[in-house]
C-alpha cells in the first residue's frame, strides 16, 4: 500500500498530517481484514479461525500499521522537512552573507545599521561605522591571480572578526572594501570616540601584519607568497541619528579617502565641520 505525500498540504501541521495518514492507513488495514474475514466466513461458517479475529485487535493493528506508517509516510515527511529547512538556510545564506568570506553582505549591513540606530534612539548610546579599504590589494591580484586575492580576503575577514565583539558587525562591502559596525559604545560622545579609535587602531595594526598565502599550483604543487597589505580606515560616530544610512556610509567613506590622501595605513574620523 503506497501513499503519495503530495496529496497532503505542505502547510498543514505535521501532527495533523500524521493523524490523517494514520487514519487512512488504519482504515485501509481494517477494511482489508474485514473483507478477508467475510470471504472466509462461507468456508468456515461461524467457526472462523481465531487468528483472523486476533488480527483485528487494536494492539495487533498498531503493530502492523506502525512500520508501514514509519517507512511509507513519516520518514519521507521528515526527509522532506529537512530538505526544506536546508533550502531555506541556503537561501538565507545567499541573501545576507558574502559567498567568499561568509561575512555580512550589504543587505544585512543595512539591516544592522537600522537596528543600531533604533537602539541608539532608545538608549542614547553612541555607535560607530568604520569604512576600510585595503591599500595594497590590486598588485597581489595582478601578480598572483584572483586565487591569491581570495586567500587574502579570507584572512582579512578572519582578522577583522578577531578585533571586534560578538555584538558588532563585520561586513564585506564589495571588492577589497569592508565595513565594521560598532554598536552600544557609550552615552558620552568623547568616550565613544575614544573606544572606536582604539578598535580602529587595533584593526589597522592587525591588518598590517604580513600575510602568508599558500597558493595551489596544480594537484601536487603550491606557491607560498608573503604579502604586505595595509588598510585605510574612516570612522564616523553617530547616535540617535536622523541622517540616512546612505549619509553614514558616505561620511565614513569620505573619512577613509582622507586617510588615503594623508599617506594610507591610517585612521581618520569624519569631521562634519570640514
Amino acid at each position: 500500500m503506497r501513499f503519495h505525500l503530495h496529496l497532503l498540504k505542505i502547510n498543514s501541521s505535521p501532527l495533523a498530517a500524521v493523524i490523517t495518514v494514520g487514519a487512512v492507513v488504519l482504515g485501509a488495514e481494517l477494511a482489508i481484514m474485514l473483507v478477508f474475514a467475510r470471504v472466509l466466513t462461507p468456508f468456515f461458517g461461524s467457526a472462523v479461525p481465531q487468528i483472523f479475529w486476533d488480527l483485528l485487535d487494536p494492539f495487533v493493528l498498531t503493530a502492523i500499521v506502525a512500520p508501514v506508517l514509519h517507512y511509507s509516510v513519516l520518514r519521507p515527511m521528515r526527509e522532506q522537512q529537512a530538505e526544506l529547512q536546508r533550502n531555506a538556510e541556503e537561501i538565507r545564506q545567499l541573501a545576507f552573507y558574502d559567498s567568499l568570506t561568509n561575512l555580512a553582505n550589504r543587505h544585512l549591513l543595512h539591516d544592522r545599521i537600522q537596528q543600531t540606530v533604533a537602539a541608539s534612539k532608545r538608549t542614547g548610546t553612541y555607535a560607530a561605522l568604520l569604512f576600510l579599504d585595503l591599500d595594497n590589494f590590486k598588485p597581489l591580484n595582478d601578480t598572483h591571480g584572483h586565487e591569491a586575492g581570495d586567500l587574502l580576503l579570507l584572512e582579512v575577514a578572519s582578522r577583522l572578526k578577531g578585533c571586534v565583539r560578538e555584538i558588532d558587525t563585520v561586513s564585506r562591502f564589495g571588492g577589497d572594501e569592508f565595513v565594521v559596525l560598532l554598536s552600544d559604545l557609550d552615552l558620552d560622545r568623547d568616550r565613544s570616540t575614544a573606544e572606536a579609535g582604539i578598535v580602529a587602531e587595533k584593526i589597522r595594526v592587525t591588518l598590517a601584519a604580513p600575510y602568508i598565502l599558500n597558493i595551489a599550483r596544480g594537484a601536487n604543487f603550491e606557491t607560498v607568497v608573503e604579502h604586505r597589505c595595509t588598510a585605510s580606515i574612516g570612522v564616523v560616530i553617530f547616535a540617535n541619528h536622523e541622517s540616512s544610512q546612505v549619509d553614514l556610509l558616505k561620511w565614513s567613506d569620505a573619512a577613509m579617502y582622507k586617510a588615503k590622501e594623508d599617506g594610507r595605513n591610517l585612521v581618520r574620523f569624519y569631521d562634519s565641520t570640514a
